[in-house]
């Protein structure tokens, strides 16, 4: 949908009884699904570009993944751990849940395609001592993760898909410092974000050896599978704004 008929809704939406934000929102919908509709287009035509090994399309289907497991985590946190020390962090954790979800979704509508739905955790990171350092570890490797999507993707040439990873990425990091804030750590400890890794391989690989799995088994003490829980519940979420990537400039 261009400018011009993006002009024309929202002429005939002012024509009706639609109220200004109603209108405001169905307009940035509707700009919003043309831009994902190139992206996905233009993730199917350079699915085979790489800056360091890695295509756009195992970048998008891990990142996507990773968001899964974000979710299926938080949620499990949310309702299941109970002690003070995590509990006073609870709308935190809610907001950030929400906020994975809504990274879950965008990445659903570009294309994206999920390497699995379950995931193996060691019992320990649901300890109360080990939540808030699970999630800063996560979080860290989720933001090298999209600094290496924002790489590929520009060098593919793919303006809108290198901004939605910054969009997202942007959120991240905020969940990395409240994660340390939460431990009594310096958030702001940082003038750049680490890249450590190179490829979404070497991130999944590092994961690994904290002993949480992508549909299989890794470590040799107790934990269990759990499945992604889709949307999640109401109770585990609190409202967020910006529930989609902003318009493409």
């Amino acid at each position: 949908m261009n400018p011009e008929q993006l002009q024309v809704v929202d002429n005939v939406l002012a024509d009706t009884s639609t109220d200004k934000p109603t209108r405001s929102a169905i307009l940035k919908r509707a700009a919003i699904g043309t831009a994902i509709a190139a992206g996905a287009g233009a993730f199917v035509n350079v699915k085979g570009a790489a800056a360091a090994g890695d295509s756009i399309e195992t970048i998008v289907n891990t990142a996507i993944t990773a968001e899964q497991l974000a979710v299926t985590y938080l949620t499990g946190v949310i309702e299941n751990v109970k002690d003070p020390s995590v509990t006073k962090f609870r709308t935190v954790l809610k907001a950030a849940n929400a906020s994975e979800y809504a990274h879950y979704e965008a990445l659903k509508s570009l294309g994206a395609k999920p390497l699995t739905s379950k995931f193996w955790a060691p019992d320990a990171v649901f300890e109360p001592k080990s939540v808030f350092p699970t999630i800063e570890f996560a979080e860290s490797m989720f933001v090298n993760a999209y600094l290496v999507g924002i790489t590929t993707f520009a060098e593919a040439g793919n303006s809108t898909l290198a901004r939605y990873a910054g969009e997202i990425l942007g959120t991240e990091a905020q969940h990395l410092a409240l994660a340390k804030f939460a431990q009594g750590m310096l958030p702001d400890d940082r003038a750049f974000q680490s890249f450590i890794f190179s490829s979404v391989g070497g991130i999944v690989g590092r994961i690994e050896k904290q002993g949480i799995g992508f549909g299989k088994r890794v470590g040799s003490g107790p934990g269990k599978f759990y499945a992604f829980p889709g949307k999640p519940p109401a109770a585990a979420v609190v409202k967020v704004r910006d529930t989609v990537p902003a318009f493409p400039r």
